[in-house]
């Protein structure tokens, strides 16, 4: 196996030994792993979902940058959820219990597609003031053409993880890229069976994003150029899902932008907070916000 370069990183010991992972039961036996940065009195923060193929670790560029600037960021890995409805009632009992007010949702892959579909169920009460959706998508008919999503429940975590990281690009001539696929390789490694199972399964199961009960959210959609993971066909669905969002195209930063281009994915982060700053849901702590021209 690769060295893991990032994961050997100063920065991301600091994190391990700074941040404290918590895990929060809801629904009597859902456990969320939970790491919480920036300050804890923001009701409105930024809430990372995890991708199909990583623990909330994987946001931990984002978590230390932004709580920096005063953002108030919590990454959350959610429990074994076999359906996106079951998800997304642990996911409302899991914002219960921190006691939060509408947040902003981002999300990587399958990270941004169960973002999305919260924000849908939850349209008549709403929860979500915005969303950043990273290489993701809005519909999983194209993932579940070609699989039967039953068989993930039999398959041995072996099997499962083997069926992940098929997916994954191989190698990269961008330093950055290729640290980033060596850092996911070992996060799919650390993932339990049915943790992956689950995952599988909700998006190998055919199912799609209703956008019209999400035309008053604010929408960012970062994308980068050299991501091999989605078909044009996908991003093309999600930019048709989403006519107003802003869209933020990196020329590099590979299928995990959050790690490779860190700090542009940071960036527009930023950019796209800027309307709810010295608003009910800015998720800066009050005094912390930047000037808005």
């Amino acid at each position: 196996m690769a060295s893991n370069i990032l994961a050997l990183s100063p920065e991301f010991q600091s994190f391990k030994s700074s941040v404290t992972r918590q895990r929060i039961t809801v629904e009597g036996d859902a456990v969320w792993t939970v790491y919480d940065t920036g300050p804890s009195s923001v009701r409105s923060p930024l809430i990372m979902i995890t991708p199909l193929s990583a623990t909330a670790e994987c946001y931990y560029k984002q978590a230390l940058a932004l709580s920096s600037k005063g953002i108030r960021v919590i990454a959350v890995e959610g429990p074994v959820c076999w359906t996106e409805s079951k998800w997304c009632s642990s996911f409302r009992h899991l914002l219960d219990h921190l006691n939060l007010d509408k947040v902003h949702l981002f999300g990587a892959g399958l990270g941004g597609y169960l973002a999305q579909k919260f924000a849908e169920l939850t349209f008549r009460s709403p929860m979500v003031k915005s969303l950043v959706l990273c290489n993701s998508f809005s519909d999983t008919s194209e993932f579940a053409k070609n699989r039967v999503s039953s068989l993930f429940y039999l398959m041995p975590g072996f099997a499962l993880k083997r069926q992940v990281l098929s997916t994954f690009p191989t190698s990269s001539n961008n330093s950055g890229v290729a640290d980033s696929i060596d850092f996911m390789v070992h996060q799919v490694e650390k993932l339990e069976r049915l943790d992956l199972a689950s995952r599988l399964v909700i998006c190998n199961t055919k199912n799609y994003i209703e956008p019209q009960r999400l035309r008053a959210l604010t929408v960012t959609i970062i994308e980068c150029f050299d991501n091999n993971l989605l078909s044009e066909f996908i991003l093309e669905d999600l930019h048709k899902c989403y006519p107003d969002a802003r869209k933020a195209q990196l020329k590099t930063g590979g299928s995990f932008p959050y790690l490779a281009n860190a700090n542009d994915v940071n960036l527009h982060i930023v950019i796209h907070m800027k309307k709810f700053v010295k608003t009910p849901y800015s998720p800066y702590e009050p005094g912390t916000e930047p000037l808005v021209e």
